[in-house]
């Protein structure tokens, strides 16, 4: 059954990224909401063994994805209305504070990377200001705050998840961080198309990066849910 809803994320993976490209639009409304749900079915049928905090949280990030996923569809797709934009943006920011919770749950997190030299999360403040900067001008004056929390937030869960440098495996820390990262870069690329210059090939980018992104996190975090256990 686990190795089936792998296949089955990667199989819809594909069938939404040639939808999306295409723009049909029966398949791109058939598709989205099926993608996070099976991750996070996938997920919750693997990690259900272990109850922590860490993974209570991560699993409603995957759940609150959904509902992001389904109501940004709906800007482009179906009713086609701009207020779906920001309960979307809502529903993702949800999302993130609750990955962001779950990492900071994370056993031995308060003694982490970066709680323990704060000045490794100047990268990622730098990124912040630079990513708002160069767009405050054309993002709308009702959307500049909920645009501004909703960054800080992503950039957040970045900082939280490099905080676990050092308190999980290797190989898990860097498939977590780059999850992460191709997640914050998703969401850069839907800004930029959105209040900066058009990009070429944005439905590409944007859902491709989210996919392997949402998919290494979910990954990992299991991984990571694992070994918590075993200890």
């Amino acid at each position: 059954m686990s190795r089936l809803l792998i296949v089955l994320y990667a199989a819809l993976s594909l069938i939404h990224l040639y939808a999306a490209q295409q723009q049909t639009e029966w398949l791109i409304l058939l598709s989205k909401p099926m993608l996070l749900t099976v991750l996070a079915l996938w997920f919750y049928l693997n990690s259900r063994p272990v109850d922590s905090p860490f993974k209570r949280f991560v699993l409603l990030g995957l759940v609150f994805s959904i509902g992001g996923d389904s109501l940004l569809m709906l800007v482009d797709h179906g009713p086609r209305e701009e207020v779906f934009f920001l309960l979307g943006l809502g529903s993702f920011l949800i999302a993130q504070l609750c990955y962001t919770y779950g990492l900071l749950r994370f056993p031995g997190a308060k003694r982490g990377d970066i709680a323990q030299r704060p000045l490794r999360a100047l990268p990622f403040v730098l990124y912040l200001i630079g990513i708002l900067g160069g767009l405050w001008a054309g993002i709308p004056a009702g959307m500049k705050i909920p645009v501004a929390v909703y960054a800080l937030a992503i950039v957040g869960m970045a900082v939280s998840a490099f905080n676990l440098r050092g308190l999980i495996i290797r190989e898990h820390f860097l498939g977590l961080m780059a999850g992460v990262l191709l997640f914050v870069l998703s969401d850069s690329f839907i800004a930029i198309n959105r209040f900066g210059q058009p990009l070429p090939y944005a439905r590409l980018l944007i859902m491709s990066t989210y996919l392997a992104g949402q998919f290494l996190i979910a990954w990992n975090a299991y991984a990571a849910t694992k070994a918590e256990h075993q200890v």
